[in-house]
């Protein structure tokens, strides 16, 4: 692991531990899921990742693969209206960290796509459960169609190149820390409105 990677990953290990444990996420790692839950679940990381990957698009020119991720939200709106989700009527996050920088766009890479691994961990519990897979459903959390591995690998490659002064590595780290925190808030602030 490089030294990039792993300033990263030390800055943002106790949050993520938090965000393991969010309610409305928690339910993915089950394999009792319900509908319900599941659909919560994605509405949730549906109003956290479009806002970003909407700046990443924005500011992706020149940038390499920086903007690419969209991919990902594309499947993640398509599960959605499999599940009769009226897409363009969600709520998103707000309060997220200024993107104004390579290395804050890499640091929100990094979070985003390190998510995917996730995804793929949760997907057997979903498909067991509710039927749902990489057809339909279940598009997001299998990242269908989508070279992940191959895309992580670069994103790794160019964390270790591109953020190779300490500035740009604590910037990195420092929204990577901002975004985790903002999902934490804006999962928190969707707990609170449904209990």
């Amino acid at each position: 692991m490089g030294p990039v990677r792993q300033a990263l990953r030390e800055a943002t290990r106790d949050i993520h531990e938090r965000l393991d444990r969010a309610a409305v996420l928690r339910p993915l790692t089950s394999p009792s899921i319900t509908a319900d839950e599941y659909r919560d679940a994605l509405i949730a990381l549906h109003g956290f990742n479009a806002p970003i990957e909407r700046a990443l698009g924005e500011r992706a020119l020149g940038e390499g693969a920086l903007g690419e991720g969209a991919e990902r939200l594309d499947l993640l709106r398509a599960d959605l209206a499999d599940l009769g989700v009226d897409v363009d009527s969600l709520p998103v996050a707000g309060s997220l960290p200024a993107l104004d920088s390579l290395p804050a766009r890499l640091a929100a890479r990094y979070v985003l796509d390190g998510s995917a691994h996730g995804g793929r961990a949760m997907l057997p519990n979903v498909t067991r459960a509710l039927g749902f897979d990489a057809t339909r459903g279940a598009r997001f959390l299998a990242s269908a169609g989508i070279d992940m591995a191959g895309r992580w690998k670069a994103l790794l490659a160019r964390l270790e190149s591109d953020l190779d002064t300490p500035e740009s590595v604590r910037t990195a780290c420092a929204t990577a820390v901002a975004l985790f925190a903002a999902l934490e808030v804006w999962l928190d602030g969707l707990a609170a409105k449904a209990a």
